[in-house]
């Protein structure tokens, strides 16, 4: 029913910690990544998918209880130093995703929690993390182009333009008869665009067997064309060729 006067809600006037219900049988340390899981909705030491609760002010064990027998504090807010996997200072300013209760992971990937946004990185896997519990789960999205190439010279496919920076997740290609030569580059720079992919041979792929690509770089800059270029065949150019990005967009 629709309101028809005014009222006024109870609310959390600090939001720094909150008490949540633990989950059966979980053992949660302070200092750990707390996830939901999401069948009971009770809280436990976060297993990649949950929904992202907190930090963990407190230990709690609750071996021995059942759904919501404990309650635990956790963080729901604030700057950590926690490992992320993969994180480079230039990364700063991208969102985090939680693997499990001790560590995150710069690199989004399937199973994962968006946990936060990187602030700065301050040592070899570690970084300064501003937590963002409960937050919507960046989705990943995909691409494809169709390649096609030459004997003559190179050639060059838009494979998308962007409206928001993208994070590359993955890139893979397949071609049902591979070139008997030349290379595959990915990105976003005019005159040599291998930012994402670098000199891919394309005579090293087998008919019609999808090849995952390694990454030279992963993020593409809002506002910018991204690229595929083939590199000038010898005899045979190929047929059926097909690129597929992965991305997340970057808030």
């Amino acid at each position: 029913m629709a309101l028809t006067a005014n009222r006024e809600l109870n609310r959390y006037v600090d939001q720094e910690l909150r008490s949540f219900g633990v989950a059966a049988s979980e053992h949660i340390y302070k200092g750990a990544l707390v996830g939901i899981e999401r069948t009971s909705g009770f809280v436990r030491a976060l297993v990649g998918g949950d929904a992202f609760a907190g930090i963990a002010y407190e230990e709690i064990d609750n071996s021995n209880g059942q759904d919501g027998d404990l309650s635990v504090r956790l963080y729901t807010q604030g700057d950590f130093i926690v490992t992320v996997n993969g994180a480079l200072q230039s990364y700063a300013g991208i969102p985090v995703y939680a693997v499990n209760d001790d560590a995150m992971t710069a690199i989004p990937t399937n199973g994962v929690t968006m946990a936060g946004t990187l602030v700065a990185v301050v040592g070899s896997s570690l970084g300064i993390v501003r937590i963002q519990p409960l937050s919507v789960l960046a989705v990943e999205q995909h691409v494809q182009t169709r390649l096609t190439g030459s004997t003559s010279a190179d050639t060059t496919h838009v494979v998308m333009s962007t409206n928001r920076a993208i994070r590359v997740v993955s890139a893979q290609v397949l071609y049902l008869t591979p070139p008997d030569q030349g290379a595959l580059d990915v990105g976003f720079t005019l005159v040599e665009p291998d930012d994402v992919v670098n000199n891919f041979n394309l005579a090293s792929l087998s008919a019609n067997t999808a090849q995952v690509l390694t990454l030279a770089g992963r993020s593409v800059p809002a506002a910018t064309s991204l690229l595929a270029r083939v590199g000038q065949a010898s005899a045979a150019a190929g047929a059926g060729g097909i690129l597929t990005i992965r991305f997340v967009e970057i808030p």
